[in-house]
């Protein structure tokens, strides 16, 4: 048979036999061009034709644990690399953690390559990521402190055990960075930078190919955290008002960019050009209350991915407009 001069209607059912063999039969392109008495390239352009002109049209059935319309929704409106939406609405809270935890593991189980270096913050959304990661046969990777040490009640989410987690399930090297995530002044800062454990923690956030944080809102903010206080100075406690949150150890103000405050000139963390310059910088974060942070953040690219859940996605799509 000539596949050159065929009627519409001829074409058509010729279409549509090849997508049949090749799609419902699992014959081969060779296999289907031996039969119509042509050759495999003119066979793959034909069921290219096949699915343009509506021949056949493959549906994907996705899980309904994800959002796919949320996913792209979140994508478009603030160009961001990746969104992982997650349907949690008719789950208790615990269990839904447990559920953005295992969509994050396996995301970051295909982001992280042999001797890639990741950076992590700390948190519950954090530590639920991070507990579900599945250890591989053979894939060393580096896990790096991205911030000092916080003051938290909860030792099993702190950055240290995190990073501690991480290396093991990868049979990996890891990097603390031993100094509380402020001092005392920005001299003590400088001095302190300089220490060989420090410089050599800090060097390994300049390779990082993965950055794992959550992000704090308002309610969580630094500038109210009694552990803090000693810190900060008059100007950081008038700046409390028109900050809204804290990401990689720094507080934001209320447009979302990094506040020019004391405060954030005493941070003991890695140095943000280069968090900036990692290609996957993952947020995990999930609550309405922690939206308008999120969007801000976003806004100004502090962060190019995100995990979050559907309600809070709506959430951040509504303050977007």
């Amino acid at each position: 048979m000539s596949m050159e001069h065929l009627l519409e209607k001829e074409r058509y059912e010729v279409l549509a036999e090849m997508a049949d063999m090749y799609y419902n039969q699992g014959k081969t392109q060779s296999e289907i061009a031996q039969y119509f008495g042509t050759n495999r390239f003119r066979v793959a352009k034909l069921l290219q034709d096949a699915r343009a002109e509506q021949v056949v049209e493959i549906n994907i059935h996705y899980s309904n644990e994800r959002n796919k319309a949320l996913e792209k929704e979140m994508k478009e409106a603030f160009g961001l690399e990746k969104a992982l939406v997650v349907n949690t609405q008719y789950i208790p809270y615990i269990d839904s953690l447990k559920q953005i935890g295992k969509i994050g593991a396996n995301y970051l189980a295909r982001l992280l390559a042999p001797d890639s270096v990741i950076g992590l913050t700390w948190g519950k959304t954090i530590h639920s990521v991070v507990s579900q990661l599945a250890a591989p046969a053979r894939n060393p990777v580096t896990a790096v402190q991205l911030t000092g040490y916080p003051s938290l009640g909860n030792p099993a989410v702190d950055p240290i055990e995190l990073v501690r987690m991480v290396a093991t399930s990868y049979s990996g090297s890891f990097h603390y960075l031993m100094t509380p995530i402020y001092v005392s002044d920005p001299k003590l800062r400088r001095d302190l930078l300089k220490e060989p454990a420090i410089q050599t923690a800090l060097k390994q956030t300049e390779r990082m190919d993965v950055v794992l944080s959550g992000i704090g809102g308002r309610s969580s903010l630094p500038l109210f955290n009694p552990a803090v206080q000693p810190y900060l100075t008059e100007q950081d406690r008038e700046a409390a008002a028109e900050s809204i949150g804290s990401l990689y150890g720094y507080v934001l103000d209320k447009s979302g960019n990094v506040a020019d405050i004391d405060l954030n000139k005493k941070v003991m963390a890695a140095e943000l050009d280069h968090v900036l310059a990692v290609p996957h910088r993952l947020v995990v974060a999930c609550g309405r209350h922690k939206a308008e942070v999120m969007q801000l953040a976003m806004e100004r690219g502090l962060f190019n991915e995100v995990l979050t859940d559907a309600d809070t996605a709506v959430n951040i799509l509504k303050r977007k407009g």
